[in-house]
């Protein structure tokens, strides 16, 4: 039972949509009676290079596999979720029916890490454990490329870091609480080999440097011992 009937709600109307890099977002796209079914419709994005809007095909292009039309089961609800999203997602989106269209204009926020480039400096005591700290302003931001953790060599060149093997086979992981956007790594079993420069490393999001300084528990000692005798001689 065809009906040309379908009159979209918010009919030519553009509606603002926010959604996060990383995770999904459903357009609404709905007629007034979610029992008509229209004639025809589609879905199209226009390119920001060339201002033309282009169908939206979940077998093509940078949507292959990740667009899918969610109506449950009614056919005049036209909605489209889209998945595992990307910056270059945003734009305007046309869902458009016979004589019936509408606008919404998507914004992708992407992750930007807290200390974007500014290093910071962490002291720990061997033996111990110590959180290296690196994670999206928005803690809800999945980052699109998260390139891992990074240690800078005597050679300065940077290498990545890998629980499987070298000085930190089994003594780290990463630690997010289930929350996408925090990247902060553990440490744990700490010796003075692990001091050095670390950087947390996301394309598109900058990057965090740490100079992690290990202190022997000797040192650690020594200095607690003096603090205690300078606090016992002043009172």
């Amino acid at each position: 039972c065809v009906s040309a009937g379908c009159t979209l709600v918010n009919h030519e109307r553009a509606l603002g949509i926010t959604a996060h890099t990383g995770r999904s977002v459903l357009l609404p796209c709905y007629c007034t009676d979610l029992h008509t079914t229209p004639e025809r419709f589609s879905w199209k994005k226009e390119n920001r290079h060339t201002k033309r809007r282009e169908k939206i095909s979940s077998g093509s292009g940078q949507y292959r596999d990740r667009v899918q039309l969610v109506n449950g089961h009614s056919p005049g609800n036209l909605s489209l979720l889209i998945s595992h999203l990307t910056e270059e997602d945003g734009g305007d989106y046309i869902c458009a029916v016979k004589g019936s269209h509408i606008i919404i204009k998507l914004t992708l926020q992407g992750c930007t890490l807290v200390n974007h480039e500014r290093p910071l400096r962490i002291t720990a005591h061997t033996g111990g454990s110590v959180l290296l700290p690196c994670y999206c302003t928005d803690l809800h931001t999945t980052p699109e490329i998260f390139s891992g953790w990074k240690y800078k060599t005597v050679t300065n060149m940077w290498e990545e870091i890998s629980s499987g093997s070298g000085q930190y086979r089994d003594r780290f992981q990463l630690v997010n609480g289930h929350s996408p956007g925090n990247l902060s790594l553990l440490i744990s079993h700490l010796t003075e080999e692990d001091g050095g420069d670390y950087r947390c490393d996301s394309k598109g999001s900058g990057y965090t440097d740490i100079r992690l300084t290990v202190e022997g528990k000797t040192l650690f000692i020594s200095a607690f011992l003096r603090s205690m005798c300078l606090d016992s001689l002043t009172s």
